[in-house]
Protein backbone atom coordinates (compact mmCIF):
# COMPACT_ATOMS: atom_id res chain seq x y z
CA UNK A 1 0.00 0.00 0.00
CA UNK A 2 2.83 2.03 1.44
CA UNK A 3 4.98 1.33 -2.13
CA UNK A 4 1.91 1.86 -4.70
CA UNK A 5 0.83 5.77 -2.80
CA UNK A 6 4.45 6.19 -3.85
CA UNK A 7 4.92 5.69 -7.17
CA UNK A 8 1.46 7.80 -7.78
CA UNK A 9 3.33 10.52 -5.94
CA UNK A 10 6.75 9.75 -8.40
CA UNK A 11 4.45 10.45 -11.38
CA UNK A 12 2.36 13.36 -10.27
CA UNK A 13 5.65 15.09 -9.22
CA UNK A 14 7.31 13.89 -13.32
CA UNK A 15 3.92 14.90 -14.55
CA UNK A 16 3.92 18.84 -12.88
CA UNK A 17 7.88 19.16 -13.01
CA UNK A 18 7.68 18.43 -16.99
CA UNK A 19 4.02 21.37 -17.07
CA UNK A 20 6.00 23.70 -15.20
CA UNK A 21 9.16 23.70 -17.59
CA UNK A 22 6.87 23.72 -20.54
CA UNK A 23 5.09 26.64 -19.46
CA UNK A 24 8.12 28.47 -18.02
CA UNK A 25 9.95 27.42 -21.83
CA UNK A 26 13.45 27.83 -19.58
CA UNK A 27 16.62 27.62 -22.29
CA UNK A 28 18.24 24.54 -20.54
CA UNK A 29 19.68 21.72 -22.01
CA UNK A 30 18.16 18.37 -21.72
CA UNK A 31 20.50 17.06 -19.55
CA UNK A 32 20.84 19.78 -17.10
CA UNK A 33 16.69 19.15 -17.18
CA UNK A 34 17.40 15.52 -16.11
CA UNK A 35 19.92 15.96 -13.67
CA UNK A 36 17.50 17.98 -11.60
CA UNK A 37 14.71 15.88 -12.43
CA UNK A 38 16.97 13.10 -10.63
CA UNK A 39 18.07 14.86 -8.26
CA UNK A 40 14.46 16.06 -7.25
CA UNK A 41 13.46 12.54 -6.91
CA UNK A 42 15.94 11.19 -5.59
CA UNK A 43 15.36 13.95 -2.89
CA UNK A 44 11.43 13.25 -3.15
CA UNK A 45 12.69 8.95 -2.40
CA UNK A 46 14.25 9.78 0.84
CA UNK A 47 11.75 11.86 2.53
CA UNK A 48 8.86 9.36 2.16
CA UNK A 49 11.92 6.83 3.07
CA UNK A 50 12.51 8.46 6.36
CA UNK A 51 8.18 8.80 6.74
CA UNK A 52 8.05 4.86 6.28
CA UNK A 53 10.69 4.30 8.80
CA UNK A 54 8.98 6.92 10.95
CA UNK A 55 5.66 5.16 10.76
CA UNK A 56 7.36 1.86 11.38
CA UNK A 57 9.10 2.52 14.41
CA UNK A 58 5.64 4.55 16.07
CA UNK A 59 4.06 1.10 15.98
CA UNK A 60 3.86 0.10 19.75
CA UNK A 61 4.10 -3.33 20.24
CA UNK A 62 2.13 -2.94 23.13
CA UNK A 63 -1.22 -2.27 21.16
CA UNK A 64 -0.27 -5.35 18.62
CA UNK A 65 -3.00 -7.99 18.81
CA UNK A 66 -2.06 -11.60 20.58
CA UNK A 67 -3.34 -14.50 19.02
CA UNK A 68 -1.94 -18.32 17.80
CA UNK A 69 -3.41 -21.54 16.53
CA UNK A 70 -1.59 -24.72 16.68
CA UNK A 71 -2.25 -28.46 16.04
CA UNK A 72 -0.70 -31.76 16.14
CA UNK A 73 -0.78 -32.80 11.99
CA UNK A 74 0.01 -36.20 11.69
CA UNK A 75 0.20 -38.46 14.36
CA UNK A 76 -0.54 -40.94 17.25
CA UNK A 77 1.51 -40.77 20.59
CA UNK A 78 1.11 -41.43 23.99
CA UNK A 79 2.23 -39.35 26.89
CA UNK A 80 2.27 -40.03 30.69
CA UNK A 81 1.03 -37.82 33.22
CA UNK A 82 1.91 -34.30 33.73
CA UNK A 83 3.32 -34.37 30.92
CA UNK A 84 3.32 -31.23 28.06
CA UNK A 85 1.39 -31.62 25.14
CA UNK A 86 3.17 -29.92 22.33
CA UNK A 87 1.44 -28.75 19.11
CA UNK A 88 4.28 -28.68 16.33
CA UNK A 89 2.53 -27.30 13.54
CA UNK A 90 1.68 -23.47 13.39
CA UNK A 91 -0.95 -22.13 11.59
CA UNK A 92 -1.13 -18.74 13.12
CA UNK A 93 1.02 -17.00 15.77
CA UNK A 94 0.93 -13.34 16.18
CA UNK A 95 3.28 -12.01 18.00
CA UNK A 96 5.63 -15.54 17.75
CA UNK A 97 4.56 -15.75 21.99
CA UNK A 98 3.69 -19.23 21.51
CA UNK A 99 6.79 -22.23 21.32
CA UNK A 100 5.97 -25.08 18.89
CA UNK A 101 9.35 -26.98 20.57
CA UNK A 102 8.13 -26.83 23.97
CA UNK A 103 4.15 -26.18 23.66
CA UNK A 104 4.63 -23.10 26.14
CA UNK A 105 2.74 -19.82 25.65
CA UNK A 106 4.42 -16.82 27.44
CA UNK A 107 2.03 -13.69 28.11
CA UNK A 108 3.62 -10.64 26.45
CA UNK A 109 1.50 -8.08 28.91
CA UNK A 110 -1.02 -8.42 31.59
CA UNK A 111 -4.46 -8.89 30.81
CA UNK A 112 -7.47 -12.08 30.42
CA UNK A 113 -6.44 -14.87 27.94
CA UNK A 114 -9.11 -16.75 25.90
CA UNK A 115 -7.57 -20.66 25.56
CA UNK A 116 -9.06 -23.33 23.66
CA UNK A 117 -8.11 -26.85 22.82
CA UNK A 118 -9.29 -29.83 21.46
CA UNK A 119 -8.22 -34.03 22.37
CA UNK A 120 -8.82 -36.27 19.75
CA UNK A 121 -8.30 -40.58 20.70
CA UNK A 122 -8.92 -43.50 19.07
CA UNK A 123 -11.22 -46.87 20.28
CA UNK A 124 -11.15 -47.84 23.37
CA UNK A 125 -8.29 -45.53 25.17
CA UNK A 126 -8.42 -42.32 26.84
CA UNK A 127 -6.72 -38.73 27.03
CA UNK A 128 -7.41 -36.55 29.90
CA UNK A 129 -5.64 -32.88 29.65
CA UNK A 130 -5.47 -29.66 31.40
CA UNK A 131 -4.53 -25.86 31.06
CA UNK A 132 -1.86 -24.75 33.39
CA UNK A 133 -1.05 -21.25 34.11
CA UNK A 134 2.19 -21.06 36.08
CA UNK A 135 1.28 -24.05 38.75
CA UNK A 136 -2.60 -23.54 38.54
CA UNK A 137 -5.10 -25.68 36.81
CA UNK A 138 -7.68 -23.75 34.76
CA UNK A 139 -9.50 -26.39 33.28
CA UNK A 140 -9.65 -29.96 31.72
CA UNK A 141 -11.03 -32.07 29.34
CA UNK A 142 -10.33 -35.08 27.69
CA UNK A 143 -11.99 -38.93 26.74
CA UNK A 144 -12.68 -41.57 28.70
CA UNK A 145 -14.60 -45.41 28.88
CA UNK A 146 -15.15 -44.79 25.14
CA UNK A 147 -15.82 -47.61 22.99
CA UNK A 148 -14.70 -47.87 19.16
CA UNK A 149 -14.15 -44.87 16.55
CA UNK A 150 -12.59 -41.77 16.56
CA UNK A 151 -13.77 -39.67 19.91
CA UNK A 152 -12.98 -35.73 20.49
CA UNK A 153 -12.98 -33.28 22.97
CA UNK A 154 -12.94 -29.78 23.52
CA UNK A 155 -13.06 -27.20 26.15
CA UNK A 156 -12.71 -22.77 26.20
CA UNK A 157 -11.65 -20.90 29.20
CA UNK A 158 -11.04 -17.53 30.21
CA UNK A 159 -8.26 -16.54 32.63
CA UNK A 160 -5.81 -14.12 33.80
CA UNK A 161 -2.29 -13.98 32.97
CA UNK A 162 0.21 -11.67 34.33
CA UNK A 163 3.20 -10.61 32.11
CA UNK A 164 5.27 -12.98 31.43
CA UNK A 165 3.20 -15.97 32.75
CA UNK A 166 3.44 -19.32 31.18
CA UNK A 167 0.34 -21.57 30.45
CA UNK A 168 0.07 -25.28 28.61
CA UNK A 169 -1.70 -28.02 28.06
CA UNK A 170 -0.31 -31.16 29.90
CA UNK A 171 -2.35 -34.67 30.56
CA UNK A 172 -3.94 -34.88 33.76
CA UNK A 173 -3.01 -37.08 37.08
CA UNK A 174 -5.57 -39.35 35.47
CA UNK A 175 -4.58 -43.34 35.28
CA UNK A 176 -1.29 -43.71 33.16
CA UNK A 177 -0.50 -43.45 29.68
CA UNK A 178 -2.63 -40.82 27.45
CA UNK A 179 -3.26 -41.91 23.97
CA UNK A 180 -3.63 -39.24 21.38
CA UNK A 181 -4.56 -39.76 17.87
CA UNK A 182 -4.41 -37.21 15.07
CA UNK A 183 -4.83 -37.52 11.38
CA UNK A 184 -6.04 -35.37 8.85
CA UNK A 185 -9.50 -36.58 8.24
CA UNK A 186 -10.06 -36.69 11.56
CA UNK A 187 -10.71 -34.01 14.42
CA UNK A 188 -7.48 -33.33 15.04
CA UNK A 189 -5.63 -32.25 18.32
CA UNK A 190 -4.97 -28.50 18.52
CA UNK A 191 -4.74 -25.14 21.26
CA UNK A 192 -5.19 -22.07 20.76
CA UNK A 193 -5.16 -18.68 22.37
CA UNK A 194 -5.56 -15.09 22.49
CA UNK A 195 -5.52 -11.60 24.26
CA UNK A 196 -9.16 -10.80 24.75
CA UNK A 197 -8.57 -7.79 27.29
CA UNK A 198 -5.44 -5.79 27.46
CA UNK A 199 -5.52 -4.40 31.01
CA UNK A 200 -2.88 -1.99 31.05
Amino acid sequence: MMFGALAVIVFLFLVSDCHSKSIQQQNVSVDETQDERIFALESTIKKLEIIVQNVTKSKDKSEQPVMFYAKIANRDFTLQTLSTVVFETVILNIGEYYDKYDGIFVAPRKGVYMFSWTVSIQGSKYAVTELVVEDKIISTSGNTDTAGGIHSASMTALCNMDKNEHAFIRTANHGSANDFYSKPVHPQTSFLGMLVYDEK
